[in-house]
């Protein structure tokens, strides 16, 4: 039995669900004058502590230990690493182009190529390239970082001592 209580607080909320918050949807004008409903970006967080430092990697994202690598010799280094998510490929992107500048790399390059985004950031010495993909049914965004040392190393010798000039 359905009392008349039980039947206003049905019809007030299903008229605060059709409703919405303001009553009006997020929408944009497509070219056509038509209006349609659009959300906010997504923004993506950095993981606290992720495995390379300086290269931040969204909350959601795992290493996979198995097809990842990196080693660090005499002022060099070199990381070969692939992460598998499920944020948006766009989101991942916009994501890097904010936070890289944070750690001093400096984009470079920005490609949108066959489906994936390629991001090349450059900081001193190094190179870092960020490859945003296609995955797999489980992980359907993979992050390719690649980060590798350029030009000449300079060993300790090599380096001028503080205070002095070059000649």
């Amino acid at each position: 039995m359905v009392t008349p209580r039980l039947a206003m607080w049905t019809v007030v909320t299903a008229a605060l669900c059709l409703a919405g918050c303001n009553g009006q949807p997020n929408s944009a004008d497509a070219s056509g004058g038509a209006y349609r409903e659009v959300a906010a970006p997504l923004q993506l967080v950095a993981k606290a502590h992720p495995p390379i430092l300086d290269v931040p990697v969204p909350m959601g994202f795992e290493l996979d230990e198995g097809r990842s690598r990196n080693f660090a010799a005499a002022g060099a280094r070199y990381v070969d690493h692939l992460y598998k998510g499920g944020e948006d490929r766009f989101a991942v992107a916009r994501f890097y182009k904010r936070q890289m500048p944070i750690s001093r790399w400096v984009l470079v390059t920005d490609m949108f190529v066959q489906g994936d985004i390629m991001l090349d950031f450059e900081k001193e010495t190094e190179r870092c390239r960020i490859v945003v993909c296609d995955g797999s049914m489980l992980s359907p965004t993979h992050l390719k970082v690649q980060l590798w040392t350029t030009g000449r190393i300079q060993t300790p010798s090599q380096q001028p001592a503080k205070g002095s000039r070059k000649p």
